[in-house]
């Protein structure tokens, strides 16, 4: 997994924002031209999100069932067990894009620091996880910074609705 501009990834993070589930998100990505988004997520820079801060995340867990799992994942030591929670996740809601990465390999390259970085939203002074929960829980588990790229309503509005 690389850490740098893929355009297999770019495109995902893309449908994940356009696709995501919050009406938040949805309304906030109604009238926006995807291409120009592309191209803010493309130029933004990669950061770090403290994961002690993982309450600053709106919809990081989205169900009562997640929340449970994520509750499991934060006391969670052991990686054979963590690798079987968040497949466990993926059984209750399964991936609509194929990522072609197992997560075990997502595992190790979290590990490594060599994972495309973790796509948020900040939306009314809010996070939103658009695209990586998996990589942000391998950051938990490990208790290490996401590697993130934050992009803004604010900078997104200015940008693509004057095109």
């Amino acid at each position: 997994m690389d850490n740098n501009t893929n355009p297999l990834f770019d495109v995902i993070d893309v449908e994940n924002l356009f696709q995501a589930w919050h009406p938040d998100v949805r309304k906030f990505t109604a009238n926006l031209n995807q291409d120009c988004v592309l191209n803010i997520i493309k130029e933004s820079k990669v950061t770090t999100f403290d994961t002690s801060a993982v309450q600053q995340i709106l919809n990081l867990a989205n169900t009562k069932q997640c929340q449970q799992i994520l509750d499991r994942i934060l006391k969670e030591k052991n990686t054979t067990n963590f690798i079987n929670l968040l497949k466990e996740r993926d059984t209750i809601f399964p991936r609509n894009i194929n990522r072609e990465y197992s997560i075990e390999k997502i595992l190790e390259s979290t590990k490594k620091d060599n994972y495309h970085p973790i796509l948020f939203l900040n939306l009314n002074s809010i996070y939103y996880i658009i695209d990586g929960r998996t990589r942000f829980y391998c950051c938990l588990f490990y208790n290490l910074p996401a590697k993130v790229r934050v992009i803004s309503d604010f900078e997104v509005k200015e940008i693509c609705n004057f095109l």
